[in-house]
């Protein structure tokens, strides 16, 4: 049990407010002191706990434009109440409100100051996010849903700059909590309000990511190869029929693929040169691919689209990997066969794929993040550390642990942690 006594100014002499000198020996005192006067407020308070022999285990700050809040955790050596005396004083010389708990030794305390005060919790970590800007409407609900779980906040900070979209929320969520059914809370939250909700675990790896492997159609770039080409080859109405039946389930990937590429059969090679003039990056990959590669990222696109392609946009964007399908050409090399060669870059492959890259560099997958927005890329975005649905169909992301349907893919640096200013800083030549 935790013996508290607060109060706002230095109380007048007659007054018994000091605390009974039996408690102070070898307790733990938690002193929190809030005012106006910034650093001064943190000041005074070690000046008092030096003067008074404590020794400090932790300490925080909390700054709201002037006003701040300066806690301190103390050991008191001896049972001279002077402690306090000096505290209230310096208190009143500052404007400020002091309040003090003494706990026995009997209390269990957290590792930090910043920890919420409960057992048996897992931290995480949420980025809440909207390109049109954080609804209180929304915020209202994300608020109540924590509150039912019983998820305590214990740190929120503002990602983005000028505007509300984003902020950063560290959580204390309960060890029983299903996690599966609280995603799918927030997957529903997200659909009600437009709004994406991204929970990761708070360790170390949340900030150290490594690599980033990207599909490649409507992820990195806005169209869909097979249809481009498609469209050039005028089978664009017989791709889409096929395209649909994989969709609906009716035939495979691999299946689909192979059907789709038959009918490119004669196409000349041509085209590829054309698309790659038409090509529309989506909004945020060159500068995301830009920001990372400043700090030391491996970037990879590994597409069920085809090679030519991949290679292109891998160094338009300076990526470090391409793999995607080989469409066979003819021996002269004007046309196309209507075959692949070699294996098929399917679900499972990019997959595969991810691990090998992962491996190649010396990388754990907890520091992957790969980013996808169709059903094939279901296999990379569970195998990442962090799997991102882009945009994504559906059925993907009601699946991944993490959304954004938002218009540029340099939102992903949010879920790193990164704020705005940090982002400009890497977006900089210099």
């Amino acid at each position: 049990m935790s013996t508290a006594l607060q109060f706002n100014l230095a109380p007048s002499p007659e007054n018994n407010w000091l605390p009974p000198s039996k408690l102070l020996p070898h307790q733990k005192i938690l002193v929190s002191l809030t005012g106006p006067h910034g650093t001064d407020i943190i000041g005074c308070v070690l000046d008092c706990v030096a003067k008074n022999d404590c020794e400090i285990a932790d300490f925080m700050l909390s700054r709201l434009y002037h006003n701040v809040t300066f806690g301190v955790l103390i050991t008191s050596k001896s049972d001279n109440v002077n402690l306090f005396r000096d505290l209230a004083e310096a208190s009143k010389k500052w404007d400020g409100n002091l309040s003090f708990n003494i706990h026995n030794q009997h209390d269990i305390l957290p590792k930090s100051l910043e920890d919420a005060p409960y057992k048996d919790r897992i931290k995480y970590t949420a980025t809440v996010l909207n390109q049109n800007g954080l609804t209180p409407q929304f915020l209202d609900e994300w608020t109540k849903l924590l509150l039912r779980e019983k998820i305590s906040i214990e740190k929120m900070q503002r990602l983005s700059e000028e505007k509300l979209l984003c902020a950063d929320y560290k959580l204390s969520v309960p060890s029983e909590t299903d996690l599966e059914r609280l995603r799918q809370e927030l997957f529903q939250l997200s659909i009600n309000h437009g709004t994406d909700v991204a929970l990761q675990p708070f360790n170390v790896f949340r900030k150290h990511k490594r690599l980033v492997v990207f599909d490649m159609d409507s992820t990195l770039i806005q169209q869909e190869v097979i249809d481009e080409i498609a469209k050039l080859a005028g089978v664009v109405n017989d791709v889409a029929v096929i395209t649909e039946s994989a969709m609906n389930g009716e035939i495979d990937f691999q299946e689909s693929l192979r059907l789709r590429v038959s009918l490119l059969k004669g196409t000349s090679t041509d085209v590829i040169q054309t698309i790659k003039k038409n090509l529309i990056f989506t909004e945020g990959a060159h500068l995301l691919c830009k920001a990372l590669k400043k700090i030391g990222f491996k970037l990879a696109v590994i597409s069920g689209g085809f090679i030519p392609l991949a290679n292109y946009v891998k160094n338009e964007l300076g990526l470090d990997y391409a793999f995607a399908n080989q469409l066979k050409v003819s021996p002269d090399g004007l046309t196309f066969t209507g075959e692949l060669d070699g294996q098929i870059v399917d679900g499972k492959r990019k997959a595969e794929l991810l691990e090998v890259i992962a491996q190649a560099e010396n990388i754990k997958l907890d520091q992957v993040i790969a980013v996808g927005d169709g059903a094939n890329d279901l296999f990379m975005l569970a195998k990442a550390g962090l799997g991102v649905a882009f945009n994504a169909k559906p059925r993907v992301q009601e699946k991944a642990r993490a959304r954004i349907n938002q218009k540029s893919l340099r939102y992903i640096l949010y879920l790193l942690g990164y704020t705005d200013e940090d982002a400009q800083q890497l977006y900089s030549d210099d």
